[in-house]
């Protein structure tokens, strides 16, 4: 009798600023386990904040699931972020994230903008913070805050997503290092 060998999965530690993002993390985990990448996803939710208080807070977390050792560490935030400054630039962020091994993907300009990118032939477009939510809802009527994972499964394909990632280098950081080519 030949004993069946179950993979280990990949762990990824993903510390996200709220619910949206923890949904567009599970969105991801779902493309993952549907094209059979043995990957987990970890996501915290670090409750919004500035980019200090959030690396702070991811590093906290990530310490506290030290035993489950994380295979690549990812501290996904909006870049609009930094005009809710806590004293950090994006640079002094990249940094200190440096410091601690943990890569930084930024939805730019923030979730919405990156949404409404993802929607076909806008992958090019540079959204400007102050407009994303309402150009998404022009082009996505019935879109809400936070959005769910299931609904963004409903909108969105991993074809979409690779598609953004062509001209998106964080998002293709995030891609890749889940296992996405």
């Amino acid at each position: 009798m030949t004993r069946k060998i179950i993979l280990q999965r990949k762990r990824i530690f993903i510390a996200v600023e709220g619910e949206g993002e923890q949904s567009f993390i599970k969105f991801i985990q779902q493309l993952s386990s549907q094209q059979g990448l043995h990957v987990h996803l970890d996501c915290e939710i670090l409750k919004g904040g500035g980019y200090k208080t959030m690396l702070e807070r991811a590093i906290r977390y990530r310490s506290r699931k030290e035993r489950y050792k994380a295979e690549a560490s990812i501290l996904l935030v909006d870049a609009d972020r930094a005009e809710k400054d806590d004293g950090w630039s994006l640079e002094q962020l990249r940094a200190e994230a440096q410091k601690n091994k943990i890569d930084i993907c930024l939805q730019t300009p923030n979730q919405e903008g990156l949404f409404l990118r993802l929607l076909p032939g806008k992958q090019h477009l540079r959204p400007n913070a102050n407009t994303a939510h309402r150009d998404l809802c022009k082009e996505w009527h019935d879109y809400q805050k936070p959005i769910d994972a299931r609904t963004l499964m409903s909108k969105f394909s991993l074809d979409d997503l690779l598609r953004v990632a062509n001209v998106d280098k964080d998002l293709k950081l995030l891609l890749t290092k889940i296992g996405f080519h």
